[in-house]
């Protein structure tokens, strides 16, 4: 609890005549306001929290802090240039500023960002140090707070920082998506270190060109604190561009031994990857059981960040050899067939060739893939994805991922269009599709399951019905 005006410090100095209560919480969401709460009206695309604000009272809101036009200020109702801003001062007010007292490490980019940041908090734990991480696979450790945002909202960020902080954690990996920065989610947050991946096709729907997809990632670049720095992949190039644009950004390469890091000595196998980083006069061997080109790249990009932190070398090649597999990352499935069996998270025509490529590098077996687009998505990818997959399998099975509010014949008419063989199944259930897959799976075959990873969930019109790829694979074999 603390008084409102100390929450409303340094948003605005016009504030008048103000409730006289404690404030007992944050929020967006009208139906989450309690006695004491003070109410932020977001205004986004399908929704404005203007049109709840009754409601906010109803429930107990002792404030409601707006920027529409719609509204006029009064005792209880107080307006901002920007609700979003005044949200990321309050909560840095109501907590304590969290952000403050921890090591915050940011990544951003398309593909890439859940596995560099589980290869980081494999580090850090080797190295003793508490470390939260939060991103597309949820919180880990788990908390009580569940978020089905790559990057939580403002509010529950806050309040995940401030536990960090009261549970005695040193350091948050945090995924930052576009969303997330486009919507100001990380509104007041600075970090010690900022992390750029890569940046391919994906979420036109959102941001409707890749300049303008870029332009949202670069944000991240300018929210270093004062001694903080940047560290990019340079092989792309939005790499390039992110190192031409920020000053301190520390660059690594795989094939230039020029630059701040490079690690152009290395090997990748059906057993994994081992390779050398270099820096300054300093080297560090890594080994490491994660199979492919693409997961070199977050190994050296977690290494790197790792470095940039003062964390000893040692610790940093344990924690790359301890990260043996990473949740429904080129996640191999158990079953008592012995069936090579992949699940995999990706859902762009990216993330399909590059782990593709990889099982066609690694292991000498035909591939069959089952994959499905996400509803009221980047529609432009969908015909792409069917092109890559159709390229590196002998047969593949296209079934929903989370239709969302989409009728999946749409979605199914998008991805087929980019097909131009004939060696494709398409399903209206996914079950369906992936028994069918199973039941024609030969032994020295490989199959691959894009798009849900290990989610227990499938969204259909709203409702998130329970869903496991993994479970389906277990009772098909468990005969």
């Amino acid at each position: 609890m603390i008084e409102i005006d100390k929450v409303l410090n340094s948003i605005s100095d016009e504030f008048t005549e103000l409730p006289n209560e404690l404030v007992q919480g944050l929020t967006n969401n009208s139906s989450k306001v309690k006695k004491g709460f003070i109410f932020f009206a977001f205004q986004g695309d399908n929704c404005d929290g203007n049109d709840f604000i009754e409601d906010a009272f109803k429930n107990g809101a002792c404030l409601v802090v707006s920027d529409s036009d719609k509204i006029e200020s009064q005792k209880n109702i107080i307006k901002v240039d920007d609700v979003r801003v005044a949200a990321g001062i309050a909560c840095s007010n109501f907590y304590d500023f969290p952000q403050n007292k921890l090591k915050l490490i940011g990544i951003t980019g398309t593909n890439g960002k859940t596995s560099t940041s589980s290869i980081l908090k494999s580090i850090l734990d080797a190295d003793n140090k508490k470390t939260l991480q939060i991103g597309t696979s949820g919180i880990k450790p788990p908390l009580d707070i569940v978020s089905n945002l790559t990057t939580p909202d403002i509010f529950d960020l806050y309040e995940i920082l401030n536990y960090a902080v009261n549970e005695h954690y040193k350091y948050v990996i945090l995924e930052v998506s576009s969303h997330a920065l486009s919507q100001r989610r990380v509104e007041n947050i600075f970090f010690d270190i900022t992390a750029f991946t890569n940046l391919t096709l994906d979420h036109l729907d959102y941001h409707k060109t890749m300049e303008e997809y870029f332009s949202e990632k670069l944000k991240l670049f300018y929210l270093n604190k004062d001694n903080g720095s940047s560290v990019v992949l340079f092989d792309n190039e939005y790499g390039k561009r992110i190192s031409e644009l920020k000053s301190n950004t520390k660059c690594i390469s795989l094939k230039n031994e020029d630059l701040e890091y490079s690690c152009t000595r290395y090997n990748i196998s059906d057993l994994g990857v081992t390779g050398t980083l270099a820096w300054d006069s300093n080297t560090l061997d890594f080994q490491s059981k994660l199979i492919g080109s693409f997961n070199l790249e977050n190994l050296v990009l977690a290494a790197t960040i790792a470095i940039e932190l003062n964390i000893l070398k040692q610790s940093i090649s344990i924690g790359i050899k301890n990260c043996s597999n990473i949740d429904g990352r080129l996640h191999l499935v158990e079953n008592k067939k012995n069936r090579k069996i992949f699940l995999d998270y990706g859902h762009t025509p990216d993330a399909y060739l590059k782990v593709l490529k990889t099982l066609k590098e690694n292991f000498n077996q035909p591939l069959k893939v089952l994959f499905g687009a996400g509803g009221g998505r980047d529609k432009s990818k969908r015909p792409k994805m069917a092109e890559v997959v159709e390229k590196y399998s002998i047969e593949c099975y296209l079934a929903p991922d989370n239709p969302r509010f989409e009728h999946i014949d749409s979605i199914n008419a998008d991805v087929i269009s980019g097909f131009s063989k004939t060696n494709h199944h398409f399903f209206n259930d996914r079950k369906s599709a992936l028994e069918f897959a199973l039941s024609n799976l030969k032994s020295d075959e490989i199959l691959i399951i894009f798009g849900k990873g290990t989610e227990k969930f499938q969204e259909i019109n709203g409702v998130k019905h329970f869903y496991s790829d993994i479970d389906i694979i277990k009772e098909f074999y468990a005969s």
